[in-house]
């Protein structure tokens, strides 16, 4: 009876995060149970699950990991402090104002970089090849020239010279290298006007505007691509739209928060890639028309969804970081939101082959091969082998300072966090002591109060009742005011010299930003000076967005359009330029030499030394560095062409008629011969 009462009669009660506990744990022996049960892929599944879990611990670590400053970073640029600090705050009282010095350095670092990067000067290019080689039927015709030139001498009795052929031929083959040169330059140009266009119908240059903004306020920033995707084109013909489906590549930024590697590693070109991404039930229905995804998993993903069986893959940074970035909390995920792996990395033969792939694509089961995989919950919906030749990944991160040895790098939020919180302080005692000492306090003696009064209400010219002491002391004044003591100078002082010391440390001075300089800065010699020494710390930062971000990506896309283009824009040839850290160098430097040059040449001897042609050219540099149309300001080439060709007809017309009117004039003299007097005798 009493093991009846004890089953039925009593409840277990536990606390909310014991609850909490076990229904992680089901999820997680629900999940291991399907993993397990499920489908030969799942092997893969797993494996991607795995490699998922090691690196979000690794991340999560309090003493290796990174997630933290991630969080730290977004309050600090959003002005907010941490749930500690604020609880220590409301518990002492007074100001919880927050000083967003980290906010204005960022805010300042992030003009200044796209001021270099998204200028209208790209800050990149294709370089034509040094050397390009002289194309077949050219050496061909040269060669056919030299021989009728040979015969020519050879039936006019003229014995051919060796020395002379061979000159001739090297004359001829100098002269088609320089054309071939020429046309090598011509061809780049356009190539990259045509790569410029790819770029900027992608997002490149959008995600490029984001990836700036982090790369400040986070210890890493992130860009990816290209990736191809299809989408809907319409098309107009004969006043009737057509949707075709057409692939494109695009680009986008990555937050930091939604990227994870192999730990370990010193370069991110050498791990592992996980992203998380967001997609919804409309996405997932888009996929089944699309080649390349597994329709029943895909649907498998869908029928789970439906009945709440899929887990989401939230981290431990998700809650704060949705309250921060404005965004639906995702552990409530009202909007209904599906979590997806997309996983980049080394995978063994023998899972591939498990999941489905040929063996032609999988040779050998037990080498590693590099593939791109997207997994939802415990389903694989698409296996695919890396597109790129070079076996990259096509994530590309850098930091504001690099740190050797890992891909992980400081922000400026690392760099000033002590003189935020110094800062912060300062401004919070600061707000209080003139809260304080803004006016006199009063100490009112209750026991001398009449009934009546009201000891609470202070006002101009009020009357205080008072009644007498009844112990005698009347001495006691019942009302007494002091002054406290403002310290709000030398608060101050302290804020500001923590201001400017945060200018020295992150090495972005407040006249960077339009703010007023004091000493040399006052001249606009001595401003430009301070200015120029200053940019070379953001040179640094320059150079390691051209060697890890814009470098690799644009090499990445050249090799893809080489692979895939049909039309013969590009030779393979061609070259990268990244200009970056030369465009944050000599932007004002080279600008200023060119007006100078224009300047110089305007005369008539180098005018005759320049022509034309090469004054356009001229003009089309300038006009391009100050922010013009070149092209609707120089005419082209071919303009300036015919425009000589009329000049000349009009040379040759004005000299052919001064020609004619002195061969008419020839038979006139100066002699006008014996005159007659018509009056009579000789004159």
């Amino acid at each position: 009876m009493a093991d009846t009462i004890g089953q039925r009669g009593v409840l277990r009660v536990v606390s909310p995060a014991q609850l909490e506990t076990a229904l992680q744990k089901q999820d997680k022996d629900r999940a291991a149970s399907q993993v397990a049960e499920g489908p030969v892929m799942s092997n893969l599944a797993g494996y991607m699950r795995t490699q998922f879990e090691m690196m979000k611990q690794h991340r999560n670590d309090a003493m290796s990991g990174w997630s933290e400053r991630l969080l730290i970073a977004l309050r600090a640029f959003n002005g907010h402090y941490d749930a500690t600090k604020l609880a220590e705050i409301r518990k002492f009282g007074g100001s919880e104002v927050y000083a967003r010095i980290i906010a204005m350095k960022c805010r300042g670092a992030s003009s200044l970089l796209r001021d270099v990067y998204l200028a209208p000067d790209r800050p990149w290019g294709l370089a034509p090849p040094q050397d390009p080689d002289v194309p077949p039927q050219i050496v061909d015709s040269v060669q056919q020239l030299v021989q009728v030139e040979i015969a020519s001498m050879t039936q006019a009795g003229i014995p051919p010279n060796p020395t002379i052929i061979r000159d001739r031929t090297l004359q001829l083959m100098e002269a088609a290298r320089v054309a071939a040169k020429a046309r090598a330059i011509q061809q780049s140009k356009v190539a990259e006007e045509k790569i410029d266009e790819i770029l900027s119908q992608g997002g490149f240059y959008k995600a490029l505007a984001e990836f700036l903004v982090d790369l400040p306020l986070f210890p890493f920033a992130c860009i990816k691509g290209p990736t191809v995707r299809i989408v809907p084109t319409v098309v107009w013909e004969n006043g009737q739209a057509t949707i075709a489906q057409q692939p494109k590549l695009f680009w986008n930024r990555v937050s930091p928060f939604d990227i994870w590697w192999t730990p370990g590693v010193s370069d991110i070109e050498d791990a592992s890639v996980v992203e998380r991404t967001r997609v919804t039930r409309a996405d997932l229905n888009d996929l089944l028309d699309l080649p390349g995804y597994n329709t029943e998993e895909v649907r498998a993903v869908l029928d789970e969804y439906g009945r709440g069986g899929i887990a989401d893959d939230w981290d431990t940074t998700d809650s704060e970081r949705a309250v921060m970035e404005s965004r639906e909390n995702p552990q409530t995920n009202r909007s209904g939101m599906i979590s997806c792996l997309e996983f980049h990395g080394n995978v063994q033969g023998r899972m591939l082959l498990e999941y489905g792939m040929s063996e032609q694509e999988i040779p050998d089961p037990m080498r590693d091969y590099f593939v791109q995989s997207w997994l939802i919950g415990t389903h694989v919906i698409k296996v695919q082998m890396a597109p790129s030749p070079r076996k990259r990944h096509s994530y590309f991160i850098t930091s504001f300072e690099k740190v050797p040895g890992t891909p992980v790098g400081n922000g400026l939020p690392d760099i000033l966090s002590d003189i935020q919180e110094v800062a912060n302080a300062s401004l919070r005692a600061l707000v209080n002591n003139l809260s304080i000492s803004s006016g006199p306090q009063v100490v009112v003696n209750d026991d001398r109060l009449a009934p009546d009064e009201d000891g609470e209400e202070l006002y101009p010219w009020k009357r205080w009742h008072v009644q007498s002491d009844p112990m005698g002391n009347n001495s006691q004044v019942p009302i007494s005011f002091f002054q406290p003591v403002s310290n709000s100078q030398e608060l101050l002082g302290v804020y500001q010299q923590f201001n400017n010391l945060a200018d020295e440390l992150s090495a972005i001075p407040k006249y960077l930003s339009g703010q007023g300089a004091g000493g040399a800065g006052r001249t606009a010699s001595g401003l430009a000076m301070l200015m120029g020494n200053a940019s070379k710390i953001l040179q640094t930062v320059a150079a390691n967005i051209d060697r890890d971000v814009l470098d690799p990506l644009l090499t990445q896309l050249f090799d893809m359009l080489m692979l895939t283009d049909q039309s013969g824009m590009l030779t393979g040839q061609e070259q990268v330029r990244v200009m970056g850290v030369n465009v944050a160098i000599q932007r004002e430097t080279q600008r200023a030499r060119q007006l100078e040059f224009l300047q110089i040449t305007a005369n008539p001897i180098d005018a005759q030394i320049v022509g034309p042609k090469g004054r356009a050219a001229i003009l089309r540099s300038v006009s391009q560095t100050i922010g013009l149309d070149s092209a609707s300001i120089v005419p082209t080439e071919d303009a300036i062409n015919k425009m000589q060709e009329a000049a000349a007809g009009a040379q040759m017309a004005q000299a052919g008629a001064q020609a004619q009117g002195a061969q008419q004039g020839s038979n006139v003299t100066q002699d006008m011969g014996p005159r007659t007097n018509i009056t009579g005798g000789a004159g």
